[in-house]
């Protein structure tokens, strides 16, 4: 559409276990601890990420709401929400739309609201999210043996047991124009496959990729940086890295080489070509990939705007996350992993991921500059 607008990111505010503020989000260390929210004892796995300042989760919203339109410089009572809930809140906040669509509701928001702004139909609209880890849904996911059994999270990675929950409370104002980035294209689909398990070959998350790179008009190389969805889980972290190496057909010739190491940590990998030399990445052939729920963990309604103000955070920093956790390649996921240390971002875009039960995906293309 010639004269659609661009959609710019003007506003974010973020809290996760890890700190305040959209720089916090890039430490590399995993938040990760034994619950003391409320008690854990009858429970299989007794971790997560929980932030120890945090406050009610109507307080979190209403202050990440006022940070973020406070940055952009627009009226808080006459903005649209859009917001991302697991349960109905307390307080009113006015959104115009409330999403409950599992971990894919608050990456549907953004593309909602971008989707009003690019039309022309709003002048600016704050998407917001948040969930606090809290003894119901703590449960059903230790009940389903979703939830790691180490304390860890380890996206992509051989010997991974399973995800971790983490508070992530987020806001972000859109408006058309320029900004701290700009939300480039969206794209959704859906597996058609199973009421939970996503399709193992990953062909629903990979149409959305596809399809977002369409729609921004770029070729699969001009992304730098993918935030996976990549939840820890043995299935799902296999059918994303499916999807990725088949809308990034070059990941399928990457090979694991040891690197070196000193002193007792535990030996890691870094993926690279040989024949080409040096880590894959560096030779240009296509995007950097981690998950960040391996530090925050997983957020879930609110996962899609946490990682999105992550995404954002990262390519203005140019510092691509670490894959924490990572012990060591899992021939079923062949996608060129961040390990040891952060990587220079070499490209101003990145992709944004998420995938929810019901076989739901979102793809979100970002670009900073």
């Amino acid at each position: 559409m010639s004269d659609a607008r661009p959609v710019a990111v003007t506003g974010m505010s973020i809290m996760t276990a890890l700190g305040r503020g959209p720089s916090a989000q890039l430490s590399g260390t995993p938040a990760f601890a034994e619950v003391t929210r409320f008690d854990t004892g009858n429970r299989r796995t007794h971790h997560a990420a929980t932030a120890a300042d945090a406050g009610t989760l109507e307080e979190e919203l209403d202050h990440a709401i006022a940070s973020a339109c406070a940055q952009a410089g627009v009226d808080r009572g006459a903005t649209p929400l859009l917001l991302a809930l697991h349960t109905r809140p307390e307080q009113d906040f006015g959104q115009l739309r409330t999403y409950t669509s599992a971990c894919v509701s608050a990456s549907t928001a953004l593309a909602d609201a971008a989707t009003l702004i690019r039309l022309g139909r709003l002048d600016r609209v704050v998407v917001a999210a948040a969930y606090l880890v809290e003894p119901y849904q703590y449960a059903l996911f230790d009940a389903g043996r979703a939830l790691s059994t180490d304390g860890a999270v380890r996206p992509f990675s051989l010997h991974r047991t399973g995800t971790l929950l983490g508070d992530g409370v987020a806001a972000v104002v859109l408006q058309p124009g320029e900004g701290l980035a700009e939300l480039v294209a969206w794209s959704r689909s859906g597996d058609g496959y199973h009421p939970v398990q996503p399709a193992p070959d990953g062909r629903g998350l990979a149409e959305a990729i596809q399809s977002a790179l369409r729609k921004a008009a770029l070729p699969p190389d001009a992304i730098a940086y993918v935030n996976a969805n990549a939840t820890g889980t043995t299935f799902a972290d296999a059918a994303e890295s499916a999807a990725l190496t088949t809308a990034f057909p070059w990941q399928t010739h990457r090979f694991a080489w040891p690197t070196q190491q000193t002193g007792g940590s535990t030996p890691g990998l870094r993926v690279t070509n040989p024949q080409l030399g040096g880590s894959a990445r560096q030779m240009g052939s296509g995007p950097g990939v981690s998950s960040t729920k391996g530090v925050h963990g997983h957020a879930l309604e609110a996962s899609g705007l946490v990682e999105f103000v992550v995404l954002v955070q990262a390519l203005r920093e140019g510092k691509l996350p670490v894959n924490a956790g990572y012990l060591g390649a899992d021939p079923a996921c062949s996608v060129d992993v961040i390990v040891d240390a952060p990587r220079p971002a070499t490209s101003p875009y990145g992709m944004s991921l998420n995938s929810a039960f019901g076989g739901a995906n979102t793809a979100l293309v970002v670009r900073v500059g």
